[in-house]
């Protein structure tokens, strides 16, 4: 290689990678001081874009979170409150019952009264004064009252006509099943069912099957069961006329079909009630009646596949009559964005409650008979009461698993972009001291390549 002065190209390559040494412990300061390996775009634009998606996710499940707490909170503010309002109607139950006892005078009842009505009065404000976060819970969810038209009677099984559930038995085995859920039926809504049936037919091959209707004309005590032997049809004639609630029709529906059993069966020792020679009739909860056949399966999925496509009269369910039935309801669903995506939520429903929507406003124990009515219908204030606790409860607990199941999934991907996202500390350590060697290494040769001109200064002298 011959001596040239004009271009030392030892030195340029020295200090190019002297240039490109620098740069990079200046990446490693970077990543090393900020904690994360990608700072800009140009880091890893691809990473960037992902990492940012998972940003999102995260910190909108995290409000998310907080979102779902505070929706916690205001169940457990409308179950304190419930909770008291069942103590006052406990109270007003033993004044009742106190009233309606002969020993007492007018003058007696006259201060019960008094402080019965003391009771009512409490009862609506704190309908009216319960509130979370300066809203009121009870009486004004929406600002302008919203309605909707929902079922009276649900029923799954209504739109197929056949059975589409399933039911598990205290054996643990599933049975194909279809459910009526008889919760709104209120005293005030009887008249909507009057006259009205659901029936429920064995097979195409069996002439057995059974008829509910509903008659609001005569009492309980006057309900009727007729063909009850052979392979016919059983008729069963319910008398809802002194029924107070969905819960009394199926409790009053259970106790008619066991005590008039086809072809003179016994309920079984598990409550369970023979309809026909193969299915039952059980009560899944207070309002809800089940429908359920003999054959079991291992899980639900194919007990409730079982009778699917059917289009003859296998385990077919008529309960049109009743599903088609449509009530006008104040919409009182409270969006809680449990999740960070739009309409990832859950809804609360919040009854509104005062003295008159639970039915104790006209409570009176002034007479013996007033007194005796106004037990029943503390009874089903309570009943009502009851049944909003169960159901703020039930949501409440909705929520808090969201509350577990969003906590778990902000973990999972704050790891994901943490993996992506933050600096390897102990790497980037080994390449900064890499760099920083290679970076005196190149100041030593650039030192070097610039004493290699002396020799030409040599021949000069000479």
């Amino acid at each position: 290689m011959g001596m040239s002065v004009q271009t030392n190209m030892t030195a340029m390559f020295a200090s190019r990678n002297v240039g490109i040494t620098t740069g990079n412990i200046s990446k490693n300061t970077e990543k090393l001081a900020s904690g994360y390996k990608i700072n800009r775009a140009a880091d890893n634009a691809a990473g960037l874009a992902i990492s940012e998606k998972l940003r999102r996710q995260v910190r909108g499940l995290s409000q998310g979170t907080t979102n779902t707490q505070d929706g916690v909170s205001l169940c457990q503010v409308a179950d304190g409150s419930l909770a008291e309002v069942a103590s006052m109607l406990h109270r007003m139950n033993e004044l009742s019952i106190q009233a309606a006892n002969d020993t007492n005078t007018a003058i007696d009842r006259f201060y019960i009264q008094q402080e019965i009505n003391a009771l009512k009065l409490e009862i609506s404000r704190v309908g009216k004064t319960t509130s979370f976060n300066e809203r009121t819970i009870f009486d004004d969810i929406h600002a302008s009252p919203e309605f909707i038209d929902v079922p009276l009677v649900t029923s799954p099984a209504a739109t197929s006509g056949h059975l589409t559930e399933s039911y598990q038995t205290l054996d643990g085995r599933y049975h194909s099943a279809a459910t009526l859920d008889f919760s709104k039926v209120t005293a005030d809504r009887m008249d909507l069912i009057d006259g009205k049936s659901f029936t429920f037919t064995c097979s195409a091959h069996c002439d057995e099957a059974f008829k509910i209707t509903f008659d609001k004309s005569i009492p309980y005590a006057s309900s009727t069961a007729a063909d009850l032997t052979g392979k016919v049809t059983h008729n069963y004639t319910l008398g809802i006329q002194d029924l107070n609630n969905g819960a009394d029709i199926v409790s009053k529906l259970y106790e008619l079909v066991s005590n008039n059993m086809p072809n003179g069966a016994t309920p079984g020792s598990n409550g369970e009630l023979l309809v026909s020679h193969s299915n039952y009739l059980s009560i899944v909860n207070g309002s809800t009646l089940a429908i359920y056949s003999s054959r079991s399966f291992d899980n639900p999925e194919d007990a409730e596949s079982y009778y699917e496509g059917n289009t003859d009269r296998y385990g077919a369910v008529n309960s049109t009559a009743l599903t088609n039935i449509t009530v006008r309801e104040e919409n009182r669903n409270l969006w809680i964005q449990s999740g960070s995506e739009a309409g990832v939520g859950i809804y609360l429903n919040i009854p509104r409650m005062n003295a008159d929507i639970i039915g104790v406003n006209d409570v009176s124990v002034l007479t013996s008979v007033d007194a005796k009515e106004g037990i029943n219908k503390i009874k089903n204030a309570l009943a009502v009461i009851s049944k909003a606790r169960s159901d703020i409860g039930a949501q409440q607990n909705a929520l808090e698993h969201t509350i577990n199941n969003n906590e778990a999934t902000v973990e999972n991907t704050q790891a994901a972009e943490s993996r992506i996202r933050d600096t390897d500390m102990a790497k980037e350590m080994v390449s900064l001291s890499l760099n920083n060697i290679l970076q005196q290494v190149g100041d030593t040769m650039m030192s070097q390549a610039n004493q290699s001109r002396e020799g030409i200064l040599a021949l000069l002298r000479d």
